[in-house]
């Protein structure tokens, strides 16, 4: 019984252990599945973000085609629109091209009527003019040599009373008008100047020798119809046959001396340098200063440190000395400093401020003991009693004087400022220079159209003022940035394009400074005006160094197209002025 349990135990046992690795195979297998249906549940979980993710973008580029389609839309009604626009005005061009071209037919028509009536003109002139010939040839020759004599102490007469025609006047003239022809004679002889030199002028173009009649009433044929040697038929043959003298002029009231001749504008300022050959303008650029003169340069520091800076290459490189004025320095330690600077050979002069109503004896003291060239500057803001026995002062010093002019010139001002320097030149042998500042270019409204200045009377005025101080004897002008409460322009960088707002300036800049530049080339000449960089103190804009030399220059070489002309404003007038400050 106990074997039998036991087998049948053991059968229990062993179906036990049979089932439980049956289970355990299962258990085994149903954990594999599990980790594959796991693994697979990853990868599918793993493909739904992937695929929500591709959803996103495809979404978005969606919605960002549609956003580009929409601007293409847009773009296209847009250009759909100009093109409209672009027709609309090729239509109202063209016909505004057939109205132009009509008109110019209009004016093409006009032109060669004027051209008819300027013919007729001339004719009537030619027929007129043989008429007062004959008319002259006509008149009493005893009158007509009393009129040739006039003319002739009109033209050779000392200036120093009135006109010297009138015989009987001539001595109580040359007393009386000695001290009054020289202020009244400077207005009168000044716009009788002017007229004969644009009369002269015009009649230069026109073939027309106006010395010859100046030279014939010199010459011996007017000694021998004073003397009664030739008859009246003989007198008459000679007037037909000489250039026709104004006898309005000499039957006028007796005049003043006629002012000095006025420095001329070279051909080149009238007539374009364009030849028929050439076919171009002369570029400024090709018309360089060989050495450079800075004679206004103010400065913080004895070493002018921003002005070398401003100067930079092109104006730096050409600099052979500047005039140095240092405002507000102590003027002894300067100068003591002067001496043994590394700058002491590029420094021209310095310049001594003083009071031109109460010089300082310190300044006296110090130009006789300054091892160092010295010239003095002061500011003129008036006439005065004091002003002039300053300024006599200051030219007894023997120094060039720089004067910065802070009136407005008007006819008073103008007389007060001739008596002023007049008064204080008197018995000087040899008065040093005078240099004016403030007055090329002078202040200006840059809101004034630059066509309507032309005509304008502050310009006509301008033309008169300076025709006048030119005759100002030992008086030179310096041709510095103006007061124009703007800055100057700033250079355009070469190859930079021209319509540029900078470049736009420059040339208006350019345009307005040439138009007063031309009136004082001819008054004064090329020998009197000095090219300086730093502005008038009257001037509150700020002016870089190297900008302005670009300007004065380009100006100045479009004007005249000449180089000795050039080298004279930039080099040679400043070193002749101030080169003797020591």
């Amino acid at each position: 019984m106990d074997d039998i349990t036991y087998q049948y135990l053991a059968t229990l046992i062993k179906r036990a252990f049979v089932e439980e690795h049956r289970q355990a195979s299962e258990l085994s297998a149903l954990e594999s599945r599990l980790s594959a249906e796991m693994r697979r549940a990853e990868e599918a979980v793993a493909r739904a973000e992937y695929a929500e993710r591709r959803e996103k973008d495809a979404l978005a580029t969606v919605a960002r085609l549609e956003a580009q389609r929409k601007k293409l839309d847009e773009e296209a009604v847009a250009i759909e629109s100009s093109s409209r626009n672009y027709q609309v005005q090729l239509e109202l061009t063209e016909r505004e091209l057939r109205v132009t071209r009509r008109d110019g037919e209009l004016l093409q028509e006009e032109f060669q009527q004027l051209e008819r009536s300027h013919k007729h003109s001339q004719e009537q002139c030619r027929r007129y003019q043989t008429g007062l010939k004959e008319s002259h040839a006509q008149m009493d020759s005893r009158e007509t040599v009393m009129k040739i004599s006039m003319k002739k102490w009109f033209t050779n007469g000392e200036g120093v009373g009135y006109d010297n025609g009138y015989k009987d006047g001539y001595e109580e003239g040359k007393r009386d008008g000695k001290r009054q022809g020289i202020k009244a004679g400077r207005k009168e002889g000044l716009r009788e100047g002017i007229e004969q030199g644009r009369a002269e002028e015009q009649d230069r173009y026109n073939g027309v020798d106006p010395a010859g009649v100046r030279r014939w009433a010199q010459s011996d044929w007017l000694k021998v119809l004073l003397n009664g040697i030739i008859k009246r038929d003989a007198l008459i043959i000679c007037i037909l046959h000489r250039p026709a003298l104004s006898l309005t002029t000499t039957m006028s009231a007796p005049r003043r001396k006629v002012p000095k001749d006025l420095p001329k504008l070279p051909a080149s300022a009238f007539n374009s340098p364009v030849t028929e050959s050439s076919g171009i303008l002369p570029s400024p650029s090709t018309i360089q200063p060989e050495q450079v003169i800075d004679a206004n340069v103010t400065a913080a520091d004895v070493a002018h440190s921003q002005w070398k800076q401003e100067a930079g290459q092109v104006l730096g490189g050409k600099i052979r000395g500047v005039v140095l004025s240092l405002p507000g320095a102590d003027v002894d330690k300067v100068a003591k400093e002067l001496e043994s600077s590394s700058d002491r050979d590029r420094i021209v002069s310095l310049t001594v401020p003083f009071d031109l109503t109460k010089p300082d004896s310190a300044v006296e003291a110090l130009v006789a003991s300054a091892k160092i060239p010295i010239s003095l500057s002061t500011v003129y803001n008036g006439p005065s009693t004091e002003a002039t026995e300053g300024l006599k002062w200051a030219l007894a010093q023997g120094r060039p004087v720089d004067i910065d002019v802070h009136v407005v010139l008007s006819e008073d001002t103008l007389e007060g400022f001739e008596d002023t320097v007049g008064k204080a030149t008197e018995g000087l042998q040899s008065p040093p220079p005078i240099i004016l500042s403030n007055i090329l270019p002078p202040p200006h409204d840059l809101d004034l159209p630059i066509i309507k200045l032309m005509n304008h009377p502050t310009y006509l005025a301008f033309t008169s003022q300076v025709a006048a101080l030119s005759l100002l004897p030992n008086v030179h002008i310096k041709f510095l940035p103006p007061a124009w409460d703007q800055p100057t322009p700033q250079t355009p960088y070469p190859g930079s394009p021209i319509d540029t707002p900078d470049a736009k300036v420059q040339r208006e800049w350019k345009r307005r400074i040439k138009l007063y530049l031309g009136p004082v080339l001819e008054a004064f000449g090329y020998q009197r005006i000095i090219f300086g960089s730093s502005p008038s103190a009257a001037s509150s804009a700020k002016s870089n160094a190297g900008d302005w030399y670009e300007i004065a220059r380009e100006s100045l070489a479009e004007l005249v197209s000449d180089q000795e002309f050039v080298d004279a404003v930039f080099h040679g007038n400043a070193n002749k002025v101030y080169g003797k400050a020591g």
